[in-house]
């Protein structure tokens, strides 16, 4: 294991450089992938993308632009832009290429947001309305403004093909700790993760909730409710998360999510922790048991953002993004099969990320200019030209001189086009003429009868013969 700093100066332009993080790694089992993510905190908000070395390969101040930089499932980058509210997408050279925005009036919300390989786009916005809480509660404020949330789902041409609205789904005093519910202000749901499951259908995380909602991408029908109030399971093994973020699908009913546990103390007699935690879910017996969790060994604890991801080779990514409350920033950890620490980020105090993803993606930089014939089919055929000259040389005929379909004027022979291999034959000049009235070298030059090359010889009945002539 080794600990240094990176200065960060990438380019002169990059003039937020600064000590920003130390990094603890270990390069034979952390997982290769390109590491993801955005400082949040004190300005400057750089999005930052580091190689497998952890050397920084991209970094840049986009101000309001880079919430929840990431790539997305269509294999591009995807941020959220704060000042026009809308998610942003970006191919491999950075170039901005398509920007989503809510319709039906809705305002698109920075949490999070999907960009399927289909084209189509995933994304939600809080709802908030004016709700006469006094007819819920005593002392309820009459003109209380309560957040609900809308999720919608348009096709690659912005189209929207499906809408869901909380409002016909839950309850205000779902959220319990809400109670007594007479403020004039109610965050009620806070959605803060959304995902695909393995068969196709929505999944929701409610931050307010304390729920994990899955959702008929179809029908808008709630198929289960997993923690918080409304909870369908019986946990295993373990005990309810609360405030959570970043669900993610496993597959085979298993689900990963990150545990910020702003109530973990009720359940565990100590103070409260953070973790990341992994549940198989039985949606026949109505179980959730616990497969995996991993709490960091400081004991940490991030009461908001937060986020955790399993890596391709069997570790996980996990983000404790605020960690103001025990005087520190945030750290990135990935750990082993075996919850064993194979890498580490640490930001200094006053700086939280919101999510930190690793990535399997290459960049690719814009190549200089260089001209030349681009097909590969044409004798002059540069394979370091990247721009077409527009002087391929084709091929055009037979241009090897042992075939008798030999064509001198050919440039570029066609192998398909030399068909009849010239044998070897024996002439001189005892043998009887057919009448030859002309000879020619293989560029159509009158000259003598020779034996030291090939010739062309014409005859007064119409044909013409290749010669080579040997004593």
């Amino acid at each position: 294991m080794k600990l240094f700093s990176y200065l960060i100066f990438l380019v002169p332009s990059l003039l937020f450089a600064q000590i920003d993080y130390n990094i603890t790694y270990n390069n034979t089992n952390a997982y290769s992938g390109n590491l993801f993510f955005q400082k949040g905190g004190s300005s400057p908000r750089p999005v930052k993308i580091l190689d497998s070395s952890y050397v920084e390969i991209y970094s840049q101040n986009m101000g309001m632009k880079g919430w929840d930089f990431k790539v997305n499932y269509n294999n591009k980058l995807s941020y959220f832009d704060r000042s026009s509210k809308g998610w942003f997408i970006m191919d491999s050279l950075y170039n901005e290429v398509d920007s989503i925005y809510c319709l039906n009036g809705y305002i698109a919300d920075n949490h999070d947001f999907i960009a399927l390989s289909n084209g189509n786009y995933i994304l939600f916005a809080y709802d908030e309305q004016v709700y006469a809480m006094d007819t819920v509660v005593v002392g309820g404020d009459p003109n209380a403004i309560v957040e609900g949330l809308v999720i919608q789902e348009m096709d690659i041409n912005h189209n929207l093909v499906f809408e869901w609205k909380s409002w016909d789904h839950f309850h205000v005093t779902e959220n319990s700790y809400l109670f007594p519910w007479t403020s004039s202000n109610l965050p009620f749901i806070h959605a803060n993760a959304i995902d695909i499951d393995f068969d196709d259908n929505l999944l929701l995380s409610s931050r307010g909730l304390d729920e994990i909602t899955k959702i008929n991408r179809v029908t808008g029908d709630i198929i289960w409710r997993f923690g918080g109030s409304q909870n369908q399971f019986t946990f295993i093994n373990d005990y309810p998360f609360t405030h959570q973020h970043s669900i993610n699908s496993l597959g085979s009913n298993r689900y990963l999510l990150f545990d910020n546990g702003n109530f973990s103390s009720q359940y565990t007699g100590t103070v409260n922790i953070s973790r990341a935690v992994e549940y198989e879910l039985d949606t026949v017996l109505m179980t959730a048991t616990k497969v995996w969790e991993f709490i960091h060994p400081d004991s940490l604890f991030t009461p908001s953002i937060g986020s955790v991801q399993r890596l391709p080779n069997g570790n996980t990514l996990i983000n404790f993004g605020n960690l103001q409350m025990l005087n520190l920033g945030s750290i990135i950890t990935e750990v082993d099969s075996n919850n064993q620490i194979v890498f580490q980020l640490e930001y200094n105090n006053g700086n939280n990320l919101y999510r930190a993803h690793k990535f399997d993606w290459f960049f690719y930089t814009p190549q200089a200019p260089i001209f030349g014939c681009v097909d590969s089919i044409a004798c002059n055929y540069d394979s370091t030209a990247n721009i077409d000259n527009g002087l391929c040389d084709l091929p055009n005929g037979c241009g090897d001189i042992l075939y008798l379909e030999y064509d001198p004027l050919v440039t570029c022979s066609d192998i398909n086009d030399c068909i009849t291999l010239l044998s070897t034959s024996l002439y001189n000049s005892e043998l009887p003429s057919k009448c030859i009235y002309k000879i020619t070298d293989l560029f159509g030059r009158k000259t003598l009868k020779s034996s030291s090359q090939l010739q062309i010889y014409f005859f007064d009945d119409g044909r013409v013969e290749k010669r080579k002539i040997i004593y």
